[in-house]
């Protein structure tokens, strides 16, 4: 080791959100709050009848999708409705109900309603390009055993190619950056254009077609069987001899199927500068209507919506793995590339996989947290630089801050060597602080000791495989999520608070502070050890949030901000003497 001396549909959204909650619907009944309502639908029961029940009518204005997204007004009409529950459910027009839970529905009636001639309302869903038309259905009966009525109009999209998802990624080249994006299966080709003006983006370059995924690809469960929807088609372009410091406009697409909003990043800054950062876990994504949705992180959207009002001077945004919660259902992964494109479009959004992008029965947490994914929508939506397929750990620098981004949920043996290598590289003089990233955290205040995944039981493997060398390394703070929480530690080795050694400076190295930020979006997870053991400093199991991180060559500085009231709840600073 080298020693330490040596835009503009957003902001309309905003708008939208900020409307009260009963604006969204006229007449529908309370969201369930399960964590995945649709695993109540069971499409092998559904009944479709031969011929439409008279007098019932299901219609959706407006009957166009215009890029971006819109709410979309759906009215439903019964005559003679039978005591039963309702409700309407969003699909994609080519979707086999018999074969394929929907995108989301909303229960319209439960059931214990007064007899009536007839019954009916309008309610909103929000919609976004998922590149094919959309449809509703109206349905009889509980979501397990359900009969079908009616289909309604046809919503069709103004540009089903139309390219979304748009994320910047950090590549291993200093003067470069990845630009990511999805469209249709029918765009023909793509281009990114930038320039160091936004009315004058003088550079272009062809975008490459990925390779995708399809049905066969996933490992089973919700991602191979009802939740699965094609994925679309995958671009990337890579931006090269880019200077730090200098504005960078770009957008992305075609003039045959349109163009990205236009959007701007800063490139990568150097050692030499000071960077600002958002450091985040379990996300999670939230359409912002009021239906059922699996997996719902309705605080999700107060993180995201927060983070893009300050994103002005930001220079990364680090997401420590749990991203999506699609879980299987492919849509989410739609759902979240347009939540995240506001803040992933002005910043590099850089990741770390998480349990429920990866885990599932054959792999080395045989838990089915992934719903069948096992990890191929995140390899291919999220690569980040120095990554192979099934082999997501890597390090990149950013400023003055090195990060060495492991996997909680591969092997930690096989990962032990890449570590060892990646900090022994590690020049203090260029990069003095560095951060050692993984889902599952080392250290947490929980009470769950499960067999084979609790978080006691990994975090202690954890310990047993990079504790020491992390410690030696002089690692300045471990980075997890996974338990939705806030919590920190003091400099901690071996599961006690270190103290400075005889005759230390005020800087000197006591050992890493264990941060869990998995509060950013998932239901919050309350299971905290009592009495609280001495070395956290900080825990909060209650509310949601996002970190900021600022580092310059001698100070580093973490804080947490809550979303319900917008101020900060906690901060430490590390000092460095310069060499």
């Amino acid at each position: 080791f080298v020693g330490r001396k040596g835009n503009m549909r957003f902001l309309s959204l905003l708008l939208l959100l900020a409307l009260p909650a009963l604006a969204l619907t006229d007449q529908h009944v309370s969201p369930s709050h399960s964590p995945d309502p649709l695993a109540r639908y069971n499409p092998e029961r559904v009944q479709v009848p031969k011929k439409q029940f008279p007098g019932t009518v299901l219609t959706v204005t407006p009957d166009t999708l215009a890029e971006g997204g819109a709410f979309l007004t759906v009215t439903w009409k019964v005559l003679l409705p039978r005591k039963s529950p309702y409700f309407v459910a969003m699909y994609l027009e080519n979707d086999d109900v018999t074969a394929t839970a929907p995108i989301k529905y909303l229960m319209v009636q439960n059931g214990k309603e007064a007899p009536s001639l007839k019954a009916g309302g309008d309610v909103k869903f929000w919609a976004i390009n998922m590149r094919k038309n959309i449809v509703f259905c109206l349905f009889r009966g509980e979501p397990e055993d359900a009969e079908l009525l009616i289909k309604s109009n046809v919503v069709t999209l103004d540009s089903p190619n139309e390219p979304t998802s748009g994320r910047l990624t950090q590549t291993a080249d200093p003067g470069g950056m990845t630009v990511s994006w999805i469209t249709g299966d029918g765009a023909k080709g793509q281009t990114l254009q930038y320039g160091s003006f936004a009315g004058k983006l003088d550079h272009s370059l062809d975008a490459t077609r990925l390779p995708g995924y399809n049905r066969l690809d996933m490992c089973g469960g919700t991602a191979k069987g009802k939740g699965w929807r094609d994925p679309g088609t995958f671009w990337t372009a890579t931006m090269t001899g880019l200077s730090p410091g200098d504005k960078v406009h770009f957008r992305y697409g075609s003039d045959a199927d349109g163009w990205s909003e236009p959007s701007f990043f800063f490139p990568r800054p150097t050692p030499d500068m000071a960077v600002k950062l958002f450091v985040f876990g379990d996300l999670g994504t939230h359409s912002p209507d009021s239906t059922e949705q699996p997996f719902d992180s309705l605080a999700s959207r107060n993180s995201t919506d927060a983070m893009f009002l300050e994103s002005l001077g930001k220079t990364l945004a680090f997401h420590v793995g749990d991203i999506s919660y699609a879980v299987g259902y492919a849509s989410k992964w739609d759902d979240f590339g347009n939540q995240i494109a506001p803040i992933a479009s002005r910043m590099p959004y850089m990741t770390a996989i998480g349990n429920h992008e990866r885990d599932w029965p054959g792999g080395i947490i045989a838990v089915e947290d992934s719903g069948g994914e096992c990890g191929v929508p995140y390899d291919l939506r999220f690569p980040m630089p120095g990554t192979d397929r099934d082999a997501p750990w890597y390090s990149f620098d950013h400023g003055p801050v090195h990060f060495t981004v492991i996997s909680s949920e591969h092997d930690l043996d096989d990962q032990y060597k890449f570590v060892i290598q990646d900090l022994a590289k590690v020049n203090r003089t260029i990069t003095p602080w560095v951060v050692f990233a993984t889902h599952r955290p080392m250290y947490v205040s929980s009470t769950n000791n499960n067999i084979p995944d609790g978080d006691q039981t990994m975090a202690t493997q954890l310990r047993e495989v990079f504790e020491e060398l992390l410690y030696i390394a002089e690692v300045d703070i471990v980075l997890a999520g996974h338990h939705h929480s806030y919590q920190r530690t003091c400099p901690v080795l071996k599961g006690a608070c270190t103290k400075p050694r005889p005759n230390a400076t005020a800087d000197a190295y006591l050992g890493p502070v264990h941060i869990v930020a998995g509060m950013a979006g998932a239901a919050s997870t309350t299971n905290i050890q009592t009495p609280q053991p001495p070395i956290y400093e900080m825990v909060d199991a209650e509310h949601h949030g996002y970190m900021r991180m600022s580092a310059d060559k001698t100070t580093l500085t973490m804080e947490y901000t809550r979303t319900d009231d917008g101020t900060i709840h906690d901060r430490f600073t590390l000092t460095r003497t310069p060499p």
